[in-house]
């Protein structure tokens, strides 16, 4: 089987990213499995290599993600720098699209796409660890809650227990045995 170079060249310039399960997408796996049929019938070797081909090139364009550039990266880090500084204050996606005059979508879409989280839950994350911290401490739920920035206990331990599987007070008791 021949596969022209340019063509192939073409996959460096952006990554494939299996986001579920190929075998879930029926129209693919139906290709797929045409493709096999195709590949142990008696058709020529050039109609065999033209359905790969095919078949790899609708792979490719269903699946594939850009490479984030040099830039969003030095941004994405700019952004995560200033939600380190500011997390405990009453932070809003919007304070982050001011201070780096960018929208919201686009924040949202580089920041999810180099860690995997939005903003929004890498801050809770922030505060969430700086509350297991601060509970080791015996300071007060309150007090803790103040502190990292959430509106209220109610929010704290909402998503304490989210992330730990634990409520706040039982994990300050466990810690403090």
């Amino acid at each position: 089987m021949y596969l022209d170079k340019s063509w192939i060249e073409k996959f460096e310039d952006n990554n494939i990213n299996f986001s579920k399960n190929i075998i879930e997408n029926t129209n693919l796996y139906n290709q797929f499995l045409q493709l096999c049929e195709n590949i142990f019938s008696d058709k020529s070797i050039l109609e065999k290599e033209e359905l790969i081909i095919n078949f790899i090139s609708k792979l490719y364009n269903e699946y594939k993600t850009k490479k984030t550039t040099t830039q969003d990266n030095i941004l994405v880090k700019d952004i995560q720098i200033y939600i380190d500084n500011n997390y405990q204050n009453n932070l809003l996606i919007d304070d982050i699209s001011n201070e780096f005059l960018i929208t919201t979508s686009h924040i949202i879409r580089i920041f999810k796409k180099e860690l995997g989280m939005t903003p929004y839950q890498y801050i809770l994350n922030k505060r969430v660890n700086l509350a297991k911290e601060l509970l080791s401490q015996n300071i007060s739920i309150a007090e803790v809650s103040l502190i990292c920035g959430f509106s209220d206990q109610s929010h704290l331990y909402k998503y304490f227990q989210q992330i730990f599987s634990i409520t706040p007070k039982e994990y300050q008791k466990s810690i403090l045995k």
